[in-house]
């Protein structure tokens, strides 16, 4: 499981090696970068690996027979030597188990900026994404990836079809803005109820249990697609339009990312007929944790507000003007990192409140 890896904080293998295990996925963890935090932060140390680093690795777990894995999963890949490398990674693995999945979550980037190099974006459309079985890019990487642009679910299922021609049989697009003529129609009663999170609602809205927070109006879709034969009923083509949670604002959709690939490959394989299924559980259990998350975040806000408010009733200046704005910006990032032990049993039994809507080719 080639991804970025941080001390503190949760992103890349730290997102999504907890999740696996509890869903009893025992995980090889591969760091393509070891940092002290996520790249939010004000202050950042550490260093990335390159290829060598990866086959010298490969090299060890094959001399003493520990190839034995059924999935590989792969995230943020920062140079072009390592994504060779777990290029070589993915056929050494699936030349021990043919019926290896690769999931590839193809981090480049996100609303309308590229996080990488157009010669990484090259590689994987000529040497990834022909290795890939399942594919979960965000709106941006995408159109990024096809050239196409995604203006509507119609065009968003176009996209996955030039997808599944690269490679991958399975394309999730995991991330794309609702519109309301669409998407944003089609969400849940219950997240069109009080998005405050505050009293009155709250105990009939599963969305803002324990003083969780919605943007208001916002919603996400996701749109996914796949060549597997289904069970019967069960749709290849589909989409889920999902609140979006008060998580302000440094919570990036990359962290997201990384949590939903962990849990859209564990339901995947319990679910191997019906994706749908496995979609609705997977962000179930995403769900849950930015319900949990989001709860604490508000929590703290508002205990940060009442000390502050406590300092000015003081003497001498509030006890918040003593921080600087370096140690403001990082106890702020702090407060907004994932709340995934604590939600631990939001990713086991997640609460299904979200059904998957067939779409039509």
């Amino acid at each position: 499981m080639p991804q970025s890896h941080v001390v503190s904080g949760y992103v890349g293998n730290k997102s999504a090696t907890l999740p696996l295990q509890l869903l009893g996925f025992d995980v090889d963890p591969i760091m393509s970068v070891q940092f002290s935090n996520h790249t939010g932060y004000p202050t950042i140390r550490g260093k990335a690996f390159d290829g060598d680093h990866l086959r010298e690795l490969l090299e060890g777990l094959e001399s003493n027979g520990l190839i034995r894995h059924t999935h590989l999963l792969t995230g943020y890949i920062g140079t072009l030597s390592t994504l060779e490398a777990i290029a070589a990674v993915a056929r050494t693995l699936r030349a021990a188990n043919p019926d290896l999945t690769y999931v590839c979550d193809p981090v480049l980037g996100d609303e309308g900026k590229c996080y990488v190099s157009e010669e990484l974006v090259g590689a994987y459309r000529s040497t990834i994404l022909p290795l890939a079985s399942v594919l979960t890019p965000n709106q941006f990487e995408a159109e990024l990836l096809t050239g196409r642009a995604i203006t509507d679910e119609a065009s968003a299922l176009a996209v996955c079809d030039a997808l599944h021609a690269m490679g991958p049989h399975t394309v999730i697009i995991t991330s794309m803005e609702a519109s309301s003529s669409s998407s944003a129609s089609s969400a849940p009663a219950a997240a069109a109820g009080d998005s405050s999170g505050a009293t009155g609602g709250e105990q009939d809205d599963p969305w803002t249990r324990g003083g969780a927070a919605l943007l208001p109006g916002r919603h996400i879709t996701l749109v996914a697609s796949t060549q597997r034969e289904q069970l019967p009923g069960r749709p290849s083509a589909f989409r889920s339009c999902r609140p979006a949670f008060y998580i302000p604002p440094t919570s990036s959709a990359g962290i997201l990312g990384d949590l939903l690939a962990a849990l859209l490959l564990a339901w995947a394989h319990r679910h191997p007929a019906d994706l749908a299924t496995a979609v609705e559980t997977a962000l179930a259990g995403l769900q849950g944790v930015l319900r949990v998350t989001s709860a604490a975040v508000a929590a703290e806000e508002r205990a940060a507000a009442a000390a502050l408010a406590a300092s000015a009733d003081a003497d001498g200046p509030p006890g918040q003007g003593l921080l600087s704005s370096r140690e403001r910006s990082a106890a702020v990032f702090r407060a907004k990192e994932l709340r995934l032990v604590q939600a631990q049993a939001e990713v086991v039994t997640p609460r299904v409140e979200l059904r998957a809507e067939p779409l039509l080719r």
